[in-house]
């Protein structure tokens, strides 16, 4: 199979990053996510120099003394990317690239940076108008075969929200892992308290914003309205700067309601800054995690 989209991801790595840069982002992916992914197995008797955190009270008041939760620990993590996809990411990012192949250029970093940690993973998205899942795998072929469906399924037929994504994912997800969202502000402002309190009681959850570009310019086209927007509203220079204060306060809202809960994000508008801004999604993730 030829892999057309890996090959471009390996160029765009190469072009964006010294060999420094690409080590340091391998580097930390391992550090972050080192052993953390465990599963219980069962319950045993507490002994002397027990972790107290692994106490189970709800079970030893049952049982009438303390007993402690067993892990498994597993040396590959389960990575589950939730793309949102439609027809806003036909539009254009912050700094006029296509927000559809920033996004899977975004995708296919991350996803071949996961191979290269012989992680598994899978990926949720909006195909054909059902919410569809593939399976935990693992190999750039996987990738590759991925982004090339996830390239035929950005359309007008987007029946579900990042919300109810998210939901679904919860919903069919029995063993703790990595959530990596991939969205833009409108469904970074769709994720209610209430979903990102669940998400974060079983999974590690990141969030990366596609920045979105502006209404205000010349020959600006309203992907929503599929529609040009009329030249005396896009001209308007205060009508702009306004768009920009919303769109920045709801920005800096969603971070701070992100924070609350530990969740980690970072806003990507162009592919040169891929690369660097996964770098300081993971460091951010790393302090959150060791707070």
């Amino acid at each position: 199979m030829k892999m057309q989209y890996i090959e471009k991801i390996r160029s765009n790595i190469s072009i964006s990053a010294s060999k420094k840069t690409t080590n340091l982002l391998e580097g930390l992916y391992r550090s972050v996510f080192k052993g953390r992914s465990m599963d219980f197995d069962d319950l045993r008797d507490y002994v002397i120099g027990d972790n107290n955190k692994d106490i189970d009270w709800k079970s030893s008041i049952r049982h009438g003394s303390l007993l402690v939760r067993r892990f498994i620990a597993f040396k590959r993590h389960n990575i589950l990317f939730l793309v949102d996809t439609g027809s806003k990411f036909k539009g254009l990012s912050s700094k006029d690239e296509v927000k559809k192949e920033l996004s899977l250029y975004t995708y296919g970093t991350l996803a071949y940076l996961v191979n290269k940690n012989e992680d598994e993973i899978s990926t949720v998205w909006n195909k054909n108008g059902e919410l569809y899942i593939k399976p935990f795998k693992t190999g750039l072929v996987n990738i590759e075969m991925t982004i090339n469906e996830l390239d035929k399924t950005f359309d007008y037929e987007n029946r579900y929200n990042i919300e109810e994504i998210l939901k679904y994912a919860l919903d069919t997800s029995k063993r703790k892992m990595i959530f990596v969202v991939i969205s833009d502000l409108k469904g970074m402002n769709s994720l209610s308290d209430s979903i990102l309190k669940r998400t974060v009681m079983a999974h590690d959850l990141l969030f990366i914003n596609i920045e979105d570009a502006s209404l205000f310019g010349k020959d600006i086209f309203d992907i929503d309205e599929r529609k040009n927007v009329p030249k005396f509203i896009s001209s308007n220079r205060e009508l702009g700067e306004y768009d920009a204060k919303i769109k920045r306060e709801i920005y800096e809202e969603c971070v701070r309601r992100f924070k609350k809960y530990r969740i980690s994000s970072v806003s990507i508008g162009s592919k040169k800054d891929i690369v660097a801004s996964l770098i300081d999604l993971l460091e951010r993730h790393n302090h959150a995690i060791g707070r």
